[in-house]
């Protein structure tokens, strides 16, 4: 996923709370900062993630 604002971030890790367990913006504010400032310069944020499907039988 390309992510090029904060708010779309934020957003994403309101509905996911599973990425970042207890996220706050408060707790999280100079990282959120930092990030804008890198995608004001024109850097998106790039992130991967890794899913499996599981098939469960009771056979």
């Amino acid at each position: 996923m390309e992510f090029f604002d904060v708010g779309a971030i934020v957003w994403i890790l309101r509905k996911c709370p599973w990425w970042v367990p207890d996220f706050t913006v408060a707790d999280y504010l100079p990282q959120l900062r930092e990030l804008n400032s890198r995608m004001r310069r024109g850097e998106p944020f790039v992130a991967h993630s890794t899913r499996h499907l599981i098939i469960a039988s009771t056979r």
